[in-house]
């Protein structure tokens, strides 16, 4: 078994890069692959509650952040300097993540098979 982990860093309406990661980390789960989520930059704003995409014309893909849970994914990590420098904490998030430091992203890549970066 393969452990890949998923680093996202886009916007999440910016561009489809999160919804992409969100296929990504299914299909993977689906193959009984292991796998880690690591949200960090701009793509920290995907987790934020109050979120209005129809106002950019975009679908709200943040119920299907749900779907994790079902495909029991559960190495889910924000970086905890992404979530500082946009004025956010976990607190505030729609999921529930672990805060990943500069030092538990290096174990998180150390461990992987391979790393897949959108």
């Amino acid at each position: 078994m393969k452990h890949i982990v998923v680093i996202s860093q886009q916007a999440p309406y910016a561009q489809q890069s999160l919804k992409e990661a969100l296929d990504l980390l299914l299909i993977f789960a689906a193959i009984d692959q292991e796998v880690t989520w690591l949200i960090e930059g701009d793509a920290v704003f995907a987790l934020a509650a109050e979120q209005q995409p129809k106002l950019l014309g975009q679908k709200d893909f943040t119920k299907a952040l749900k779907m994790l849970e079902l495909y029991d994914i559960d190495s889910l990590y924000v970086c905890a300097e992404s979530l500082t420098d946009r004025g956010m904490d976990d607190s505030a998030l729609i999921l529930d993540v672990k805060t990943a430091l500069t030092q538990d992203k290096q174990a998180l890549l150390a461990k992987a098979t391979q790393v897949v970066v959108l």
